[in-house]
């Protein structure tokens, strides 16, 4: 009996702990509601070596609105107005549409620009305060057919700095942020993506 109790303890304390992180997550994510952003993108092997770099821009608005661009080598713009997203890519003169899934967190512009206080349902979380100004949080997704392994948030001082997530691959992509600026003046159009003229449109949803 003893036991029991001391187990059912250890289990309620786990998921306490669990619950605190996701609580603390939610609410950095939470201050963090439109957002202007540069950004340097590597692709690492499971070894960490660099494989890519990518350089762009990002805006991002609450709920599930982002405007997401990286420059050549692989240049695309990914344009979401919070129902439908846009994937333009410019070299191949064509554009995917899809419908936005509240429930899924298959971008970093998703998951940044999503409802964080859902952020416990979709991930176990687990936080590491190293210092008082930096906070890393480390993410497994729930749903076992998610895109990603694991990801991981660094805060300092309350501001993003670096998203890392890992495929099931073993494949990493690091995204480091910069010249941040919090609740810029946004025009509402730029989530609203108009398709050039000859491009080749690709329909996965019906709306």
């Amino acid at each position: 009996m003893r036991l029991a109790i001391f187990l059912l303890t250890v289990t309620l304390a786990g998921s306490s702990l669990a619950q605190t992180a996701a609580q603390s997550l939610s609410q950095q994510l939470g201050r963090q509601t439109n957002i202007q952003a540069d950004f340097v993108q590597y692709v690492l092997d499971a070894s960490g070596s660099r494989l890519q770099e990518t350089h762009g821009r990002m805006v991002l608005a609450h709920p599930n609105q982002f405007w997401w661009q990286t420059a050549d080598p692989f240049a695309q713009l990914l344009v979401s107005n919070g129902e439908r997203l846009w994937i333009y890519d410019e070299d191949l003169q064509q554009v995917t549409i899809q419908a936005i899934d509240p429930l899924t967190t298959s971008t970093p512009a998703l998951l940044l620009s999503g409802n964080s206080t859902d952020i416990g349902a979709e991930f176990k979380v687990v936080v590491n305060y190293v210092d008082d100004d930096l906070v890393l949080y480390y993410l497994t997704p729930r749903d076992p057919e998610s895109l990603y392994k694991s990801l991981r948030l660094n805060f300092k001082n309350n501001q993003l700095l670096e998203m890392q997530l890992e495929d099931t691959m073993h494949q990493k992509t690091s995204l480091n942020f910069s010249n941040m600026v919090f609740d810029p003046q946004i025009d509402q159009q730029l989530f609203e993506f108009t398709i050039p003229e000859g491009t080749d449109v690709l329909e996965l949803d019906q709306f």
